[in-house]
């Protein structure tokens, strides 16, 4: 990554000035190849009774939170120990589906193995009528602290041993299981000889140098929960959780540091940690618009380890308090979310740019790009732009230009051979990564498009006050082939110019 081309000075005061504006406790940490590029605490360890958050704080992190379960079944892949292909009878023979489903299945969360908590306690406490008669807060809190209390293998198999499966395993996804997890941390002490959290100590922690990791429940922070997104609910520890970890932002900046640096495990082993499926999951981490995203929370507490191991890039958002929520231009937003996007602007410039065909894998994205106000007169916000493509979709073919695993345009070709009718109907780059070469790159692969299936010439028409576009064009050979009041045509030669 080069830090000629992004101000992070400026993206250090973008970051502090919306944690500000949304009162948020926790810690930020940004790094670009091997320097701390922004690092700010923010808020209370304990906000009601008004403790400031410092530096030191500590905080309570679990041992099965999904990024480090990933972590574990990747590691014990790479030596061989346990094999994506395997079907769970190999592992855990008691369980009577075990043989239907497989480890990739497993760590993908579509193993159809019924939710032990969601689908039991929580069923069993919302029958209760004295459970319902207590207020939202405490009726939350009794739960939270429920998801979190010990349980063993056993008592999980005794409680869902021998139902049958809620679908085909693979066929779909349920994120909301909490037996999955469970089924991975079992696996992973079979095949190890180790309790989680020992193995986790010797294969992760100690390796990273995160000596401020420890077992325990004593953090010098208190959490808090959220409730109808805006309401927050003090969740203090009450008693023993046997998955909870103390640990602080600079033993989490270390984790972050090994995780860009590629340590733990191969490169091989890597790849498929973050090879991610159609809605962009992986083993170890989500595809979060083009950077890989590992998470965990407790309780209260939350992490969220972002890193970009081809540009050495990372940043980690630790906090105590779940994040509220408010509606801001007819979309829910938060800080993190605002964060991200604050990242993302600064840091996002050509690199792998490739123009992807419209597909499950990066429709979210897609969806949600958006273009500056002042442009909303010249083209159509992504969403319609995606409408008006499929409307038709044997002539209007919609692409998605990707820079890595990031969206940052859209673009809708015409290509009908029959009528040897070609043009690009819709071009839009995302007002975050305007002005940096994306639109060029997309326009001059969508022309290469375009000749590869007959066209030779084309013609666009484009508005006489939209300068940007005019100047896009022009730049790769097009020219004024007619010009009216309110607009213009442009004509390239493809023969020529491509």
């Amino acid at each position: 990554m080069s830090e000629t081309t992004i101000d992070f000075r400026r993206l250090s005061q973008r970051i502090d000035e919306i944690a500000a504006r949304w009162d948020t406790s926790g810690a930020v940490v940004l790094i670009a190849d091997d320097s701390t590029v922004h690092r700010s605490i923010y808020g209370f360890a304990d906000r009601e009774n008004n403790l400031r958050m410092s530096d030191d704080s500590t905080y309570l992190i679990s041992a099965r939170s999904p990024m480090l379960l990933g972590l574990c079944m990747m590691q014990l892949v790479d030596r061989r120990r346990v094999s994506l292909r395997d079907t769970l009878d190999k592992y855990v023979p008691e369980y009577r589906h075990a043989a239907r489903i497989t480890v990739r299945q497993l760590l993908g969360n579509s193993t159809g193995i019924p939710d032990y908590f969601y689908s039991g306690r929580m069923v069993e406490l919302s029958q209760s009528q004295q459970h319902q008669s207590l207020s939202d807060e405490e009726r939350f809190r009794i739960e939270r602290y429920a998801y979190e209390a010990p349980v063993t293998f056993s008592e999980v198999l005794s409680i869902i041993g021998d139902a049958p499966l809620l679908f085909q395993p693979g066929s779909r996804i349920n994120d909301w299981s909490a037996s999955n997890a469970l089924f991975v941390k079992e696996i992973i002490e079979r095949m190890s000889g180790l309790s989680l959290i020992d193995y986790q100590r010797q294969h992760i922690f100690e390796p990273l140098g995160m000596d401020e990791t420890v077992p325990g429940c004593d953090a010098s922070t208190v959490s808090y929960g959220c409730i109808k997104e805006t309401v927050l609910v003090r969740l203090p520890v009450v008693e023993e959780i046997d998955h909870a970890l103390k640990t602080t932002v600079g033993d989490l900046v270390k984790l972050m540091r090994g995780l860009v640096d590629r340590q733990l495990m191969s490169g091989r082993a890597w790849r498929t940690a973050l090879g991610y499926d159609d809605e962009g999951r992986g083993i170890v981490a989500e595809n979060a618009n083009g950077i890989a995203c590992g998470e965990g929370g407790l309780l209260g507490y939350e992490f969220n380890l972002y890193f970009d191991q081809d540009r050495k890039m990372g940043y980690i958002h630790m906090v105590n308090e779940l994040q509220i929520q408010r509606r801001i231009n007819d979309e829910w937003s938060y800080f993190r979310k605002e964060m991200r996007r604050a990242i993302e602007e600064e840091t996002a410039y050509p690199r792998y740019a490739a123009l992807k065909p419209y597909s499950q894998r990066n429709s979210w994205e897609a969806m949600n790009l958006s273009v500056r106000e002042d442009q909303q007169s010249f083209v159509l916000d992504a969403k319609s732009s995606l409408c008006y493509a499929l409307a038709r979709p044997r002539a209007r073919r919609p692409y998605v230009l990707m820079e890595g695993q990031r969206a940052v345009g859209l673009m809708v070709l015409l290509i009908d051979r029959r009528k040897s009718d070609y043009g690009v109907d819709i071009l839009l780059v995302d007002k975050r990564y305007q002005n940096r070469g994306f639109g060029k790159i997309m326009l001059s692969k969508g022309l290469e498009i375009l000749k590869e299936n007959g066209a030779n010439r084309m013609d666009i028409g484009v508005s006489r006050f939209n300068i940007a576009a005019q100047r896009l064009y022009s730049s790769l050979g097009f020219e004024r082939a007619a010009v009216y009041e309110q607009g213009m045509w442009l004509r390239i030669d493809l023969e020529k110019k491509v």
